[in-house]
Parts: C-alpha cells; structure tokens; sequence
C-alpha cells in the first residue's frame, strides 16, 4: 500500500501535549529543528535605584543537546558573586524549568514571573517576583546567514519592569521593592 506507520519510543508524549499549542506535527518535547544550537532562554537584570547592587539572572534550555542551564550573578561594592548549575533535560516537564538551586515560574504570562535561587555552597538566595511595567514587545528577527549556511536565526521578547521579594548574598538580606527595584528582560 504505500503506507508505513511507525512508533518510536522516542516520541514519547508529556503534558504540553494536551494543549493546542503546537507549531509541528512532532510531540512537544521534540524542537521543529535538527539544529544542535537550538535554545530556549530567560534573561532578566535587576538593579537598585542607587546603583550599589545588581543581579543577572538566566536559564536556558537546548532540547536537542539535552541540557538545561542557569545562574544567578550578583554585583554590589565591586564583587561579582555567582552561581551556576547545569543538568539533563527533562524534556517531558518544560512548564517548570529548574536545574540546581535555580528555577523560573511563568505566574502570568507576559507580565508575572518568579525567579528562585534556594540556599547554595555559595550564600547566594533569591526569591524575586518580576512584574512588567509595560507590555513585552517583539523585538525584530535576528537572521545570518554565512558561506550559505544559517548560523543564526533567533526573534525575542524584550520587557521593562520591577522588582519584588528578596536578595541574600554575603550575610546581607535585601528587600526587592518595584519603587526600588527596576530591570529588563527578554526571552
């Protein structure tokens, strides 16, 4: 007949199956791309009105690497203090991304989000709640191509906003106030 069906064990269904969110017709767990530098990422900065402190913050993740990424850098009085943490994917549970200490929580989309650092070695904690200040924007589509080949095709989101929550870092406890407290984002 022409017709082979085939079954893999490697098309295993998770939960963001069961919405209709889908770009292909693959699982959601499988990227649209065979490209091995395909990611998916958070980036957010937040620093103090007064200058003194600030904190980069960011999680990726490259399904078809089977990595997920994060860290939580910290600035304040010319010290840089910093944790990473990297580890498998769990490709079957992308709604609550976490790897180590570090995790990111989608409250409201496009507006609410909840970035975690729990007690580490290093003394670095954070449990900030990001609300924008404005809409998120889509920022124009980023495309290289070099000797014919794509090396670079991304598009993101970009959003000011405010902070709430608290900062720990070298026995110091800060207070995350969105009247104190701005930064950006993208993703």
């Amino acid at each position: 007949t022409g017709v082979q069906t085939v079954c893999s064990s490697d098309l295993v269904l998770s939960n963001l199956d069961d919405f209709p969110i889908h770009q292909t017709s693959e699982p959601m767990r499988h990227a649209a791309t065979s490209d091995r530098n395909f990611y998916d990422r958070y980036y957010f900065n937040g620093f103090d009105k007064s200058g003194t402190t600030m904190f980069v913050a960011g999680l990726g993740v490259y399904p078809n690497l089977g990595v997920i990424d994060a860290y939580l850098l910290v600035f304040h009085e010319g010290q840089h203090r910093v944790v990473r943490a990297s580890g498998a994917l769990d490709t079957a549970d992308r709604l609550h991304p976490s790897v180590g200490p570090l995790s990111i929580e989608v409250i409201e989309p496009l507006q609410r989000l909840r970035v975690k650092c729990t007690d580490n070695e290093w003394g670095i904690t954070l449990d900030a709640e990001w609300n924008g200040a404005m809409p998120a924007f889509e920022e124009p589509r980023h495309y290289i191509r070099e000797n014919g080949r794509v090396i670079f095709d991304t598009c993101r989101l970009a959003q000011t906003g405010g902070w709430t929550g608290e900062l720990r870092f070298a026995g110091q406890t800060m207070k995350l106030s969105s009247s104190e407290w701005w930064g950006t984002r993208d993703r």
